[in-house]
């Protein structure tokens, strides 16, 4: 595969599958026209037709909806109809990043309704005599998604109640043993977004991209039982890993490690589709 193909591969969806979920009159999400009528069930929460899903308008302000749509993830939960169960974990649902919520849900109702979401990706690399090297660990069997894949040295999803300084500082620690001073050091370099189709329904997800230098000596230790190991290799190995194996990474990963890549000049406009990884990466 080429780096471009890598991207492709989660961007793929089609909508004609989907419907428009809506929250006072503002389109936040997209619904599964089968989970459309399974929320049909609870007319005192959606209002369901043919063409979208709009949350009851007497539903109209933070606390009563996010009340509402907790009590229908519990629900759905209890009848198999939430993949891996309730996460106990309140993500926010907005019309665009920077906005105040108009609701929270369970995270793990939000790909349900194909909501945004946001995450934070760290990319750990230590300059060494030889070239640049990067950490990379490998997710634990144990983890609900995708188990035994590469990943970065921290990444996770970004809840509602934390910035993403405190939630960057917060996975370092339980996952890498990396002190929050060190953390702090952490450079943000952009966003990566995607929109891909699943089992689930729609991820629709803008992930903040971190850089953060690390010292020759520094060594992280998994901490939360998420990560098995963590090895730094060359960058060419990372670079030769992400194009021929690339399934080897928890899906969205490729995705960081290529910006990374373009941000250090790794790769260059001789690469064949340069302009339209650079493209594709923010679509």
């Amino acid at each position: 595969m080429t780096y471009l193909e890598r991207i492709q591969a989660c961007r793929r969806h089609d909508l004609t599958g989907f419907r428009p979920f809506l929250v006072g009159g503002a389109s936040v999400g997209w619904v599964r026209h089968d989970f459309a009528r399974t929320l049909a069930e609870w007319p005192d929460v959606f209002d369901v037709t043919d063409g979208q899903v709009a949350l009851a308008a007497t539903l109209s302000d933070f606390e009563s909806r996010s009340a509402a749509v907790e009590e229908v993830a519990r629900a759905l939960h209890a009848r198999g109809d939430l993949w891996g169960g309730l996460r106990g974990e309140p993500f926010p649902v907005v019309r665009a990043w920077g906005e105040e919520p108009l609701l929270t849900m369970d995270r793990s109702a939000v790909n349900r309704f194909g909501v945004q979401a946001f995450g934070i990706h760290l990319n750990g690399f230590v300059r060494t005599p030889g070239g640049l090297e990067m950490w990379i660990a490998k997710r634990s069997e144990r983890v609900r998604t995708e188990p035994g894949k590469l990943d970065h040295l921290m990444a996770g999803g970004q809840p509602y109640g934390l910035s993403l300084e405190e939630n960057l500082a917060k996975e370092c620690a339980e996952e890498a043993s990396i002190p929050a001073d060190l953390a702090a050091r952490a450079v943000p370099t952009g966003s990566v977004s995607y929109r891909l189709e699943t089992i689930e329904g729609l991820r629709d997800d803008t992930l903040f991209t971190y850089d953060l230098e690390l010292p020759s000596d520094f060594e992280p230790v998994p901490h939360d039982g998420e990560v098995a190991w963590f090895q730094h290799w060359p960058v060419e190995r990372v670079m030769a890993k992400v194009r021929d194996e690339g399934a080897a990474f928890k899906f969205n990963v490729p995705l960081v490690l290529i910006d990374f890549f373009v941000r250090h000049g790794l790769l260059g406009p001789d690469e064949p589709g340069y302009a339209g990884i650079v493209r594709a990466l923010r679509d």
